[in-house]
């Protein structure tokens, strides 16, 4: 069975956690990668259906190193980077990612409040 990505679609809970155990196997090798190759290290989650996430959070990161980590890691794995500006005042950082040899997928991202840049009274 083939991972999904609809919501909708019934998935025996046997098969989510074939999915997960997969996707923790290759998170084990991505961890020592990184640090093997001196990448910044990440806040890692594993969804239901196996898909990876690492996140360059903002309480670890400046904004700058956010948008690096992001941009390192996706440099490394030979994804693309998509940015957007949200009307809130957020900028979103994605790049996902596939690896067909090891059947898993998932996402580097960053969350960057765009008015920390901003020099704030009390952190000048």
């Amino acid at each position: 069975m083939s991972q999904t990505d609809t919501v909708t679609e019934t998935v025996p809970a046997a098969t989510l956690y074939e999915w997960q155990r997969r996707a923790q196997r290759h998170l084990a090798d991505l961890i020592e990668h990184g640090a093997s190759n001196d990448l910044p290290p990440l806040l890692w989650s594993l969804a239901p259906n196996g898909n990876l996430i690492g996140t360059a959070d903002s309480l670890s990161y400046t904004p700058a190193i956010q948008r690096e980590t992001v941009r390192r890691w996706a440099d490394h794995v030979g994804a693309h980077v998509d940015t957007e500006y949200t009307t809130d005042g957020r900028e979103e950082l994605y790049a996902g990612w596939r690896d067909e040899k090891r059947r898993t997928r998932g996402c580097f991202r960053a969350t960057i409040f765009v008015h920390r840049e901003v020099p704030q009274p009390g952190n000048l």
